[in-house]
């Protein structure tokens, strides 16, 4: 299978693994699937421990990194009740990683609207006390997220625990896409300009596909966008300045809130959904979808193979995708040398003048 040749050598070595531990959140985005409202999950966090560890021990990489989320795991009426079940989960999969010899990491994935900024900080210090490695990751969507007193209370509490984020991640959202392009975010360039890891992340199709989801040209009009004005952002800085870049798509392994085991995507394809994609959707083997988009695109003789990073497969497999008549991964990087070529003759016509 063409995946086997071409996928395999760009996977990330770090397993990826995200644990849902409810569904339950403070906001209510526009562009989620969740349910904000249900509370299932809540009550059985130290229960998501046995299929993490089913799944663990047929880890075949050295090393794991999980993304811990609701939800909304530090909400305000929910945190400081289940703290303590947060650092014991912690603790059980640095005893079960320890166990097996794998490097361990714990991303906390929040929406930073809550009131506990210290208690909070506590939680990650208190893990790099029990040598567990481990971060925020936040997220920033201009357009269907915070209202007014929401977006303070994010920007206060992004500025406070700046020191501990790791990454703040933006959804390609139709919307966002158009908000960026056409106007001055001012906030965003804050974040640019003050050295934060800004990642632009793939939105993966849902009930809402067709008012949120992307064309292939705005994605192609947002990178190009990127690659002139914001090149720092990933992953169109990984496409620049890298010659090998790892897939996006890291086949995430998923413990959801009543504690299925599945693959990243496939959570939320119910019976009878797979009529919306162009492949067979099944909620543990993701490889008939990769082999699609690798196969459609002819990935295996494109120049651009290696520094590739190919987006998010279930997007590219949905049937109401509105596609370029040539894979828009390709374009971006045509212009990318495109530019640079302009670049290399400009500088070649540079004649040094030399004094006598």
């Amino acid at each position: 299978m063409l995946r086997n040749l071409l996928l395999e050598p760009k996977r990330d070595p770090e397993q990826e693994y995200t644990l849902h531990l409810f569904e339950y959140c403070n906001l209510s985005c526009q562009f989620c699937w969740q349910d904000h409202d249900a509370k299932k999950g809540i009550d059985t966090v130290p229960e998501k421990i046995k299929p993490i560890y089913e799944l663990l021990d047929e880890e075949v990489r050295s090393s794991v990194c999980f993304n811990i989320m609701g939800g909304e795991i530090f909400a305000d009426d929910v945190f400081p009740q289940l703290y303590r079940q947060y650092i014991d989960l912690a603790k059980a999969l640095k005893y079960k990683c320890d166990q097996l010899g794998k490097g361990l990491k714990i991303n906390w994935v929040t929406n930073l609207v809550n009131s506990y900024p210290d208690l909070v900080e506590r939680l990650v210090n208190e893990c790099h006390e029990l040598g567990i490695k481990n971060e925020l990751s936040t997220s920033y969507d201009p357009r269907g997220r915070f209202n007014k007193q929401e977006f303070i209370t994010f920007k206060e509490n992004l500025y406070k625990l700046k020191h501990i984020i790791g990454t703040v991640s933006i959804l390609l959202t139709k919307n966002n896409i158009s908000y960026f392009i056409s106007k001055s975010d001012k906030f965003f360039d804050q974040l640019y300009n003050d050295g934060f890891y800004i990642y632009f992340d793939y939105y993966m199709p849902d009930k809402n596909w067709r008012f949120s989801a992307p064309s292939d040209q705005d994605m192609y009009d947002f990178f190009t966008f990127c690659v002139d004005s914001y090149p720092r952002v990933e992953p169109v800085a990984g496409w620049i300045n890298s010659e090998f870049n790892y897939a996006s798509c890291r086949t995430s392994k998923l413990v959801i809130e009543d504690g299925t085991k599945c693959n990243c995507g496939n959570l939320m394809v119910e019976a009878g959904d797979d009529v919306h994609y162009k492949s067979t959707i099944r909620r543990n083997d993701n490889s008939e979808i990769e082999e699609y988009f690798l196969t459609k695109y002819d990935c295996a003789t494109c120049e651009y193979m290696m520094r590739c990073s190919f987006g998010c497969f279930m997007e590219r497999n949905s049937k109401y995708l509105d596609e370029m008549p040539t894979c828009v991964f390709k374009e971006t990087f045509k212009y990318i040398d495109g530019k640079e070529q302009v670049a290399t003759q400009k500088r070649q016509k540079v004649i040094p003048i030399f004094s006598v």
